[in-house]
């Protein structure tokens, strides 16, 4: 999803700390539609407030508010999509205009991993190993026929309509231990978005694609979806509305078939403007259960019970987000740059 003006702050960046790395210490970025008092300084000595707002000692637990931004590649059209490859022991990420998936890897740098990706966005890397594609701008979720280590522009498509009519975009999906996908299936990738004359649905979707290729409407309700998350034990979805006179994030209660039992408004900001940087966007869930969401200036940290933790104050518009393996790293995909931060484990 692009929204807003990419903003660059050379004053922010600070000396490399590798060939392919830079860290950005400062940058006074603030949200003012928040009602919220920062935590108390006293009481987190560490706190950083030009990079970290702190609102519960309970952000503490997985942020070192020590830890700068470090800049790890850049020159991007806009980056996406991004999902940790045990299997290539690094963050593979779409551009989507370049239509290219890319590698990052924390000794060798940046490669191309996949060319012709379909214009993906979202990533998602199967139960069997496989790399699974939002393909947004062809309007199809396909699986790359080819292994992971030896990557290839073959597809499997998966989806690319409901009950006969063309899906909208394909943008953003997440895994169930049952091999289900759950994805969102907002606009951005047409043209003229909702008016789009290629636009075949009368509506914004939140799907679940099973593993016989059986696509089940979740939700039709929300007019711009697209970051989406599940909980570790498969029972909590939650979904951000990119809508910038409602930007939201929702909290679906799922039944053992994947099946929405409640839904509610998880955290809801004021509405936005063109200048805000950014909106709810790409969301994942910390190994402690803290949900990382991407939104206007940075990324917000929420709890389960969809209390505010912390904000991450970033210079550039933040996409998404992803943790490697062992969950001591953030990676964030921020329009023309791939950042990362240092947590504690």
């Amino acid at each position: 999803m692009g929204k807003g003006t990419f903003i660059i702050i050379s004053s922010l960046l600070l000396m490399a700390c590798s060939s392919n790395s830079s860290t950005i210490s400062a940058n006074k970025a603030h949200i003012n539609t928040l009602e919220q008092k920062p935590f108390s300084k006293s009481k987190a000595s560490k706190i950083q407030s030009d990079i970290y707002t702190i609102y519960s000692n309970e952000a503490l637990s997985v942020l070192d508010t020590s830890q700068p931004i470090n800049v790890l590649a850049n020159g991007f059209e806009w980056v996406e999509g991004p999902v940790w490859s045990v299997r290539n022991n690094g963050l593979l990420f779409s551009d989507i205009p370049k239509n290219i998936v890319y590698l990052y890897h924390h000794q060798h740098g940046l490669t191309e991993y996949l060319e012709n990706s379909g214009f993906s966005n979202g990533l998602v890397i199967s139960q069997n190993k496989t790399l699974i594609l939002m393909q947004s701008r062809s309007r199809q979720i396909a699986k790359m026929r080819s292994t992971l280590n030896m990557p290839r522009s073959e597809y499997e498509v998966l989806a690319d309509s409901f009950q006969g009519k063309r899906l909208n975009s394909p943008n953003d999906g997440v895994l169930a231990s049952n091999g289900s996908l759950l994805f969102t299936d907002p606009p951005y990738g047409l043209v003229g978005k909702l008016n789009d004359p290629a636009k075949e649905l009368s509506f914004q979707g939140v799907y679940k694609l099973d593993k016989n290729k059986q696509l089940t409407l979740i939700d039709d309700s929300i007019l711009y979806p697209n970051g989406i998350a599940l909980s570790a034990d498969q029972r909590t979805l939650y979904v951000a509305a990119s809508d910038p006179s409602k930007p939201t994030w929702y909290q679906y209660q799922l039944d053992e078939n994947l099946l929405v039992m409640n839904k509610k408004v998880f955290y809801e900001l004021s509405a936005v403007r063109d200048d805000s940087h950014g909106l709810p966007d790409g969301l994942k869930i910390h190994q402690s259960g803290i949900i990382f969401a991407t939104g206007p200036k940075g990324i917000f940290l929420f709890n389960p019970s969809g209390k505010l933790l912390a904000r991450i104050n970033l210079p550039s518009i933040a996409a998404n987000v992803a943790f490697n393996e062992d969950y001591s790293m953030l990676y964030i995909t921020a329009h023309h740059q791939l950042l990362a931060i240092k947590l504690n484990q």
